[in-house]
């Protein structure tokens, strides 16, 4: 019996340790107009399956302050993270992310969206890759 309830707590710990975990400052870059890149910033924080954040995607031009936008419906499954932002001012759309966390970075799909980080209609998915800030 004492194997049993051992072998049972190893293996809650192991799936413990392996634990994906989002967590985080995370850092992309993705092409702005003409020859420009945009920085983007995205914040995480991962309890369980959810998560929650935001993501700044643009600029204040009257502050240059990043414009934070708030994430929603963040899921993990595995080592896949799933979530959707809206964006737009007079016509707001989602934007739709799906990233695969591998070591200390997220590679993304993005879709939806017109004209902003996504995929505007009528185009692909674009992809990206988000690094870990350290």
């Amino acid at each position: 019996m004492r194997v049993l309830k051992l072998s049972f707590l190893l293996g809650i710990l192991a799936v413990m340790v392996s634990a994906t975990n989002f967590s985080g400052k995370w850092i992309f870059e993705r092409p702005g107009r003409g020859s420009t890149r945009v920085t983007t910033i995205l914040i995480l924080n991962q309890v369980g399956n959810e998560v929650e954040g935001t993501i700044s995607s643009r600029i204040d031009a009257g502050t240059g302050s990043p414009n934070n936008t708030e994430i929603l419906d963040g899921k993990v499954e595995g080592d896949t993270l799933t979530f959707y932002v809206w964006t737009g001012r007079d016509r707001p759309v989602k934007v739709y992310y799906k990233g695969t966390l591998s070591g200390e970075e997220i590679k993304f799909t993005v879709t939806g969206g017109a004209g902003g980080p996504g995929a505007g209609e009528g185009q692909g998915p674009q992809q990206f890759t988000a690094k870990r800030a350290k």
